[in-house]
């Protein structure tokens, strides 16, 4: 067995160790293990490709003109010569989960989950691109108690014990901190970052993020100072958001740029989150107070030196599967919520005086820098652009409300659950959309208005549940783009128009169990006021305690124009089935 990979098991083997000497313990206590396994494909509903990986990118078999004549250069054509891929499938997986779930006293129980996930490459791709490895932890782990190889992951997603006694809670070990509770929408949900590498954010709207959030080692207590107060607070190892790899099926980053994540992770490896929450019950409303300490898991993303042996000291190197045109380098800058301009100009000031060794110089137009970039296209051929991702401190202070409406008991509006949430993050650092590593800072607010409610429209079917949420963010998208990029295409670079300076959605769920609850049918749509919309239609069918199938479509619709979120995965209309068997 390689170095590499006893380095990559050491974490796991680590847990798996205090999860069987867990179990062994549990001999005289009150002991349960239970899990399943199940069925995941997703299959494609279009013939569109991800144009984020090589083989989806547009300009594959594309002939374009590369017109230097500006700068004293000729004009010239190119293709770029990578086949594009044909796939049916988005997602074809086997997942594996197992609970263990111990009580061993009155003060203390514990539980523990290990999650194993096995992707077959079946996918028309280009080159051989790894599905879990992330250079996080040592060995390619991307999170603490987790394992994986190209192909597969296996973690500890739960490892912790509960000791409770009279007011006090404690949680110890590696665990998920969920706060908050909107769906789509994660607005006091701050102490964990998402992992992206399974199904990106599209899997089931009702299970809220339960399968993303990313678990860590922490320490969680709360103390009951009477039955209408709760003290909480947690530390908590920082572990950061994990993006789907380039070239896998669901990576969103264009597989042009090559992402130093190493290079921001050294400096916040063994750092730690801190936070603490006041719930309190006032008559009939229930309040709660939020403060946060913690590394941005999402990362701010800058251009960084290439390293390359012939272009180092400047963010780019020379690769096929680099860009090969000021074209597809202005198109992907706006996919991406970039400025292709102020970008170009950055990196030349950025890097000197590697890339004025190079000739490359500022100019004052988008014409101008076009011709320059075809210049050293025509020269060097297709460039790859490098970019660092760190991860920075900031302090998140929110507060929540609830109030439950008392009616008529035949009103539709008796039960009805009005929820609010705010944060305020000041300072918060954004991705630049010229990549400068002069980050943008900028005071944030964010907030949702939630109306939840069961109602029985018919006495021979079980109660609807009822969701209607309304997001507003006041200096990036849902994703944590910062506003100024968007809009941006390969003919306008400034971002949204005057005035439109918030993002702003709206989002409506619901779920209908039939009679005899065999049958559940769900509805979601996410709705960007800008123009974009996902739609979520799905049916649950349990026959037995044993057996679950389950169906539901990814729908994405975008007015264009690179201004709403839901264009960013327009690509990705799927049917997912989920054929499951519990034990």
């Amino acid at each position: 067995m390689s170095r590499k990979i006893i380095e990559a098991a050491g974490g796991l083997l680590a847990g798996v160790a205090l999860t069987v000497a867990f179990t062994a313990s549990a001999g005289a206590a009150d002991f349960n293990v239970q899990g399943f396994i199940r069925q995941e494909p997703a299959i494609k509903l279009t013939d569109e490709e991800n144009p984020y990986n090589q083989q989806g990118n547009l300009y594959n078999g594309v002939t374009v003109t590369q017109d230097s004549t500006l700068l004293g250069g000729g004009v010239t054509t190119t293709t770029r010569p990578i086949d594009r891929a044909d796939n049916t499938f988005n997602l074809m997986a086997t997942r594996l989960e197992v609970d263990f779930q111990a009580n061993f006293n009155e003060n203390w129980n514990g539980f523990a989950r290990l999650r194993g996930y096995f992707q077959p490459d079946i996918f028309d791709s280009y080159g051989d691109p790894e599905f879990f490895e992330t250079p996080f932890w040592s060995g390619g782990r991307a999170t603490f108690l987790e394992t994986n190889g190209k192909n597969y992951m296996v973690d500890l997603p739960a490892l912790y014990l509960d000791y409770s006694e009279g007011p006090l809670w404690i949680r110890m070990g590696n665990q998920q901190i969920a706060w908050g509770e909107s769906l789509f929408f994660r607005v006091l949900d701050v102490p964990n970052g998402l992992d992206l590498r399974r199904h990106l954010l599209l899997d089931l709207v009702a299970e809220e993020f339960a399968d993303e959030r990313v678990a860590s080692p922490g320490v969680r207590g709360s103390y009951r100072v009477s039955n209408d107060i709760e003290i909480e607070a947690f530390t908590q190892l920082f572990n950061p958001s994990i993006l789907a790899n380039p070239d896998t099926p669901y990576n969103v980053i264009p597989s042009q740029f090559t992402i130093h994540q190493q290079e921001g992770f050294d400096d916040a490896e063994g750092a730690m989150n801190v936070g603490g929450r006041i719930q309190a019950q006032l008559g009939g409303v229930a309040l709660q107070a939020i403060a946060v300490n913690r590394r941005n898991p999402d990362g701010v993303f800058h251009w960084t030196d290439s390293g390359d042996p012939v272009l180092g000291g400047t963010p780019f190197s020379m690769s096929s599967t680099g860009v090969y045109s000021a074209e597809e380098w202005f198109t992907y800058a706006g996919m991406a919520r970039l400025n292709g301009f102020t970008g170009f100009n950055t990196a030349v000031r950025e890097f000197q005086p590697a890339t004025g060794g190079l000739g490359a110089a500022e100019v004052p137009n988008q014409t101008l820098a076009a011709a320059e970039l075809d210049l050293f296209f025509q020269l060097l051929g297709p460039l790859r652009g490098h970019i660092a991702r760190v991860y920075q401190r900031e302090n998140i202070f929110g507060l929540g409300a609830n109030y439950v409406v008392s009616a008529g008991s035949d009103s539709f509006f008796d039960q009805l659950v009005i929820r609010s949430e705010l944060t305020y993050t000041p300072d918060k650092e954004f991705t630049s959309p010229d990549l400068s590593r002069n980050h943008i800072v900028e005071d944030e607010y964010v907030a949702s208005l939630v109306f939840e409610k069961y109602h029985r429209f018919s006495q021979e079917f079980p109660a609807t549940f009822m969701v209607l949420q309304y997001l507003f963010k006041s200096e990036s998208d849902m994703f944590g783009r910062h506003l100024s990029g968007m809009g941006a295409t390969g003919n306008r670079t400034s971002g949204l128009p005057d005035g439109e300076s918030s993002f702003n959605a709206v989002a409506f769920a619901l779920q209908q169990p039939f009679p005899n609850l065999i049958w559940r049918a769900d509805f979601s749509v996410l709705y960007d006021v800008k123009g974009g919309a996902l739609i979520q239609p799905g049916l649950k069918w349990k026959p037995n305690e044993a057996w679950t199938a389950e169906v539901f479509a990814n729908v994405t619709l975008s007015d264009g124009g690179n201004d709403d979120i839901v264009d960013t995965i327009d690509w990705a209309d799927e049917l997912t089935f989920r054929i499951t068997y519990q034990f």
